[in-house]
């Protein structure tokens, strides 16, 4: 363990707080895999195309406020890994009156987009009161949200993200409590996911409150510390940001809204179904490396760059073997899932999940750059591309389902060039700049190992696919993915971890045997 300043480095605590991200997210994917199921069950795909619509549209809500709140955890942990607090006050008394005033301005606008709803997007007559209440709950909720921000950073500062965790499973709870109680006490109804979904929140975004606050007293509002300065780097920071966030918002969900407009009911969902699959792996892995993002931070206040490019390396090899322990099965068994899952109504999602898999190999690898470019003040150099490189994805997008009519499948196909474009020729360069490592450093610390499980394991699931009969059951299914698994796990144990890196899995083991003993 080190301590820079204020901020502890400590590879034991980065690992509990990733553990406890990962937990967090097993327990909302497994709600939302129920929830999808036991709707589309028993629901038309037209009232379920409401969700994956307004949720797509609440996805560009971020973009309102981040302006204003991109930089805030970055400065407010450098300023107190740096002893200045003084400063961490005047952070968050700099920017919380202009977060004020725009969360006024964006429930304004909201209210007005969810009574004029029908207008703009297409809703089936029969549910545009529903879409109109699930658009002002989103809006009034995300607002509260907003709002906390500059006070919520004391879960980062303090790097306390198993409690932070623990507070988003007893959120997820709450949700599942209530969902529930309203879709099989009530009725199954898609308003419902809404409706369970802020009350959750709302007691989440309080909570979150109250304890930040109390772990970094001088998280507070003081009208005297308010400094016009400190307020631009903010939002001169927040630009890019935004830009990166418009960028992350066109990668998937504008997908939805293109749909919406040029495809079908079914379209939409089976693009939702396959998203989906992609989103919570990719938002679990980043959530694992969150905890990582005040430690660079710090290494960057203090000049510590030769352990920052070590840790970005290690970052993208341990991203890879998550990725691709899910990608590669999901890959080649994805008909089959959606078969089992959901019946062949929506078999089109298969294809949707098999090019958004493919997207792993190439975005993984660097998957802490923009931790990175945060870190080091470099918004500019991830962001800007990232927003252009995803606009390009955008035009061809109307282009595969508005021209070539090509639905779900169109649109993800665009996404998927521009995201292998993108990495190969710009984002792969630009990690190796920041980090000040070359491409070799590159292959040998990050690609060689990161790819060689998915490699052996691929190839016997492959073979189990061709060889055996047909699946026609989850046990079949279950069956042969472990069977590939055992070869994924084997090759990464024996082959790939380094010396460090099986020390650290003998002493977790040693500490582990004491307990069964």
């Amino acid at each position: 363990m080190v301590v820079h300043a204020n901020v502890t480095v400590s590879k034991r605590l980065v690992a509990i707080n990733s553990a406890s991200s990962v937990l967090a997210k097993i327990v909302n994917m497994t709600v939302l895999l129920w929830m999808y199921q036991y709707l589309l069950k028993r629901i038309s795909a037209e009232e379920f195309a409401i969700l994956p619509v307004v949720t797509a549209l609440m996805v560009f809500a971020p973009l309102f406020f981040s302006f204003f709140t991109g930089g805030v955890s970055r400065y407010v942990v450098e300023a107190f890994a740096k002893g200045e607090f003084e400063r961490v006050a005047g952070i968050v008394s700099s920017i919380f009156p202009l977060l004020a005033a725009a969360a006024l301005v964006f429930l304004a606008a909201g209210g007005v987009f969810a009574l004029n709803i029908e207008d703009v997007l297409n809703i089936a007559p029969q549910m545009v009161g529903d879409a109109r209440i699930m658009m002002f709950l989103l809006v009034v909720s995300f607002s509260m949200q907003m709002l906390v921000v500059p006070f919520a950073t004391g879960f980062h500062v303090r790097q306390r993200f198993v409690a932070l965790n623990l507070l988003g499973i007893g959120r997820d709870l709450i949700r599942i409590v209530l969902l529930f109680i309203l879709l099989i006490g009530i009725g199954p109804q898609v308003i419902w996911v809404v409706v369970a979904t802020v009350i959750s929140e709302s007691l989440h975004t309080a909570a979150t409150f109250v304890m930040s606050r109390r772990m970094v007293p001088d998280l507070r509002f003081k009208p005297s510390l308010f400094a016009r300065q400190q307020a631009v780097e903010l939002m001169n920071f927040g630009l890019w940001t935004t830009l990166g966030r418009l960028g992350s918002v066109m990668y998937t969900n504008a997908a939805t809204i293109v749909l919406n407009l040029y495809g079908s009911a079914v379209d939409v969902t089976s693009y939702h179904l396959g998203a989906t699959f992609f989103r919570q792996l990719d938002s679990m892995i980043n959530l694992a490396a969150q905890p990582l993002q005040p430690v660079m931070t710090a290494m960057h206040a203090l000049d510590d760059r030769r352990r920052l490019g070590q840790t970005v390396f290690r970052g993208g090899r341990y991203a890879l073997w998550v990725a691709m322990a899910v990608a590669t099965p999901l890959t080649i068994y994805a008909d089959d899932f959606i078969h089992l899952y959901l019946g062949d109504t929506y078999a089109e999602a298969a294809a949707v999940i098999v090019f958004f898999m493919i997207m792993f190999p190439f975005t993984k690898p660097t998957t802490l750059l923009a931790m990175t470019a945060m870190s080091m003040a470099r918004v500019r150099a991830f962001f800007l591309p990232a927003f252009l490189f995803q606009l390009a994805g955008l035009v061809l997008m109307f282009g595969f389902a508005a021209y070539a009519e090509m639905g779900a499948i169109g649109v993800t196909v665009s996404l998927t060039a521009i995201t292998i474009a993108s990495q190969i020729f710009y984002y792969w360069p630009l990690c190796l700049t920041l980090t000040g490592l070359g491409f070799r450093d590159f292959a040998r610390r990050v690609l060689l190992p990161g790819f060689a499980p998915a490699i052996g394991g691929g190839l016997i699931w492959l073979a189990l696919k061709l060889a055996l009969p047909p699946i026609d059951g989850w046990m079949d299914l279950i069956a042969a993915v472990m069977g590939g698994g055992v070869v994924y796990v084997a090759i990464l144990a024996g082959t790939c971890l380094s010396v460090g890196e099986r020390a650290d899995l003998r002493a977790i083991f040693t500490r582990i045997a004491p307990i069964h003993g």
